[in-house]
């Protein structure tokens, strides 16, 4: 089967939200959550550590004990007095961590560092429709939908702005001002970092564009905000049908999830936009086989990117310059008519 690619006006989205372990989930059933709301909380596993009392007060270890000034159990802040304080330089030893005094050990401290919290939020407007109320909370919600190809593994939500010029532009700096702050911006290219970092000072919640230069990777991987593309690397346009729904939607609120892909859960960078539920919408399918009037993209040159729809399937294999003789399909392509394309280098948009 072709891989399948979502560019959707309106469908259901359900989005599985899990913790990396178990711990608490403190959304309710059917309760309607916003983007930022926290709907399961969990804290890492504790470490321990020994303090050295002897050492860290300067004195033996037969007197250390006796400058302790709290006892096995206590809880404490990190920078909490444990022991001491000694001598002239007033010594002390303090909780290196906010924690508690496992054991008393001579001149050494058992100290237990409390886990870090981890908060896992919505991400996106929704009602929560199942959870296994220890890690796994399921959200739904009519949306818009539009999937891509990579992504540097972070998400956000706000309010999608374009930066104009088209799904071919290249997106410069002096396109971005103070007016785009805090929005999730919508352009074609990208083959440098200026603008990138230039988005960065202006707290943009995502931006989402075709394509991005390769040499750019390094960069987009550390930006604070996620990015999402559409098409893969290079000098790539975005798809009609992509450009198209996004900027449809400018003004509206939408969550950029741009992490990476999975094959095998179906797992695709991004774009949520939420709708009101103004008519009946389908769950999109994550398996649609290839046939006559299916809508597919071109996913290798000389068409790369382009958008169409399957006229014929013949059932011979074509032979093609390169040498290869390979499965296709006949596609038409706006504005190019009727063109011969290998079912491996097809993508099907629902």
């Amino acid at each position: 089967m072709p891989p399948v690619s979502h560019v959707v006006p309106l469908t259901i989205v359900r989005r599985d939200r899990t913790l990396p372990f178990p711990g608490t989930v403190t959304a309710r059933l059917n309760e309607r959550v916003q983007a930022v709301d926290v709907i399961a909380e969990a804290e890492t596993a504790p470490r321990h550590i020994f303090l050295d009392l002897a050492r860290g007060l300067g004195v033996s270890a037969k007197e250390a004990p006796g400058f302790l000034v709290r006892q096995k159990g206590d809880r404490v802040e990190m920078g909490d007095t444990i022991a001491g304080p000694v001598g002239v330089a007033r010594r002390t030893v303090r909780a290196p961590s906010d924690g508690r005094i496992v054991a008393l050990e001579g001149s050494r401290v058992l100290f237990e560092v409390r886990g870090e919290p981890i908060v896992l939020r919505a991400g996106m407007p929704a009602i929560v429709v199942s959870s296994d109320g220890v890690q796994t909370v399921t959200l739904e919600a009519p949306a818009g939908l539009v999937q891509g190809i990579w992504g540097n593994g972070r998400q956000d939500f706000g309010v999608l702005r374009t930066l104009g010029g088209g799904p071919a532009a290249r997106i410069q700096t002096d396109m971005l001002d103070i007016n785009l702050r805090g929005a999730v911006l919508v352009g074609g290219m990208c083959d440098q970092p200026a603008p990138l970092h230039q988005a960065t000072e202006l707290n943009v919640r995502g931006v989402v564009l075709g394509s991005i230069t390769s040499d750019l990777i390094p960069a987009a991987l550390r930006l604070p905000y996620p990015l999402m593309i559409t098409e893969g690397f290079g000098s790539l346009p975005m798809n009609s049908a992509a450009y198209a729904l996004l900027t449809g939607n400018v003004g509206r609120d939408a969550a950029v999830d741009a992490r990476p892909g999975d094959r095998y859960s179906y797992q695709r960078p991004e774009v949520i936009i939420p709708l009101p539920a103004a008519k009946q919408a389908d769950v999109p399918d994550d398996v649609i086989p290839l046939a006559k009037g299916v809508r597919v993209r071109v996913l290798r040159a000389p068409f790369h990117g382009a958008v169409g729809f399957v006229r014929d399937l013949p059932q011979k294999a074509a032979d093609f310059p390169s040498g290869l003789l390979a499965r296709s399909a006949t596609i038409e392509i706006e504005g190019l008519g009727n063109r011969l394309i290998p079912l491996a280098n097809l993508e099907v948009i629902q």
